[in-house]
């Protein structure tokens, strides 16, 4: 009877302990948005559809499955987006419950920032000190989820030097544009990296400038005064890039083709940090914005780190134009040699 009384003990005990290892897989994330949402209608579906997301991403994450999206208001290109980066970097957010202000967006949506998430490791990586992170949750008008990026630290701090409307919805684009580079390293997109720093962009090349861009009256509208600073184009920092990553389902571009012929092993994810992000308006030209962020990043087999410097046009801003990226390697660069829209005449 004794005997019987501790196996039935030790069955409830083992019960218990089996549910509640299910209930903390099974974590369920709600959103309340406190402020900032057009109407009840659309606070109610983004905080349906965001609630339903980062729950969706806990279960995932806690059951080591790949994501379920079908049951969620999200945009086909983002889900597509969301499914890459988790098969590399999956996370969850430990919060049962999350309050922020709902921001309305220069591209007529809405967004959602500082939700907290954990990166989580797959097998046996190792995610050193930079586990917690913040993302971002973008909206369409309808409230339906169009995008989700990882956050940049500072973003207060950069909207805070807004003096106007029109500078803070620039900066708002500039930051977005950031968070979008921080999150195509994580989830290795070699394409949109290539866009970003390839582009439209004017190479310089030491000190030499092989393209410039002009004005209606054909005057060069920009000439660099580099000051003896050594600026690497995008295509130096892209070429570090691909020393780390593994992406052979993207298309193939010229400038990176050797990225798909070489053989050798690659890490499942990379290390990337954003740190010290500036955004300055031109003093004497409002349309131009100088962005300088100092990126430090290693994918195990490689790593690399320095300061990047993007240069904005606002002048046209249904179309605004980013004509300058530069990079310049931390050793090769002392501190005060970092280039900055100070380094640019500026007409």
């Amino acid at each position: 009877m004794k005997r019987k009384s501790i196996y039935h003990y030790r069955l409830i005990v083992g019960c218990i302990c089996l549910l509640m290892v299910h209930v903390a897989e099974a974590q369920y994330t709600t959103i309340e948005l406190i402020s900032g949402a057009p109407n009840s209608q659309i606070k109610a579906k983004m905080e349906k559809n965001g609630g339903a997301l980062l729950t969706e991403l806990n279960n995932a994450q806690g059951e080591a499955r790949n994501l379920s999206l079908d049951n969620i208001e999200i945009d086909k290109d983002a889900a597509s987006s969301l499914t890459a980066l988790w098969k590399i970097c999956p996370f969850r957010c430990d919060e049962p419950e999350i309050k922020e202000h709902c921001l309305q967006t220069y591209f007529s949506g809405y967004r959602i920032r500082n939700i907290p998430v954990i990166l989580k490791p797959r097998n046996d990586e190792h995610y050193d000190n930079d586990k917690s992170r913040k993302i971002v949750l973008n909206f369409d008008a309808s409230g339906r989820i169009s995008s989700l990026c990882f956050a940049i630290d500072g973003y207060d701090r950069i909207m805070r030097s807004s003096m106007e409307v029109t500078d803070m919805r620039r900066r708002e684009m500039i930051v977005d544009c950031v968070e979008q580079f921080l999150t195509a390293f994580l989830r290795k997109d070699i394409d949109c990296l290539h866009d970003i720093l390839i582009g439209d962009a004017l190479i310089i090349n030491g000190k030499v400038v092989t393209r410039k861009f002009s004005n209606e009256t054909g005057d060069n509208k920009l000439s660099p005064d580099v000051k003896n600073n050594e600026l690497y184009p995008g295509t130096f920092l892209l070429s570090a890039l691909s020393r780390g990553f593994q992406n052979t389902e993207s298309k193939k571009r010229h400038c990176v083709q050797f990225i798909f012929q070489r053989k050798k092993k690659y890490y499942v994810r990379i290390n990337v940090v954003f740190e010290d992000v500036k955004v300055v308006r031109s003093s004497t030209k409002n349309d131009i914005y100088g962005v300088t962020l100092f990126l430090h990043w290693n994918s195990g087999n490689y790593s690399d780190k320095g300061s990047l410097f993007f240069l904005w046009d606002f002048e046209d801003e249904s179309k605004p134009e980013m004509p300058i990226c530069a990079w310049l390697p931390y050793d090769e660069t002392p501190k005060d040699k970092v280039t900055g829209l100070p380094n640019f005449s500026i007409e």
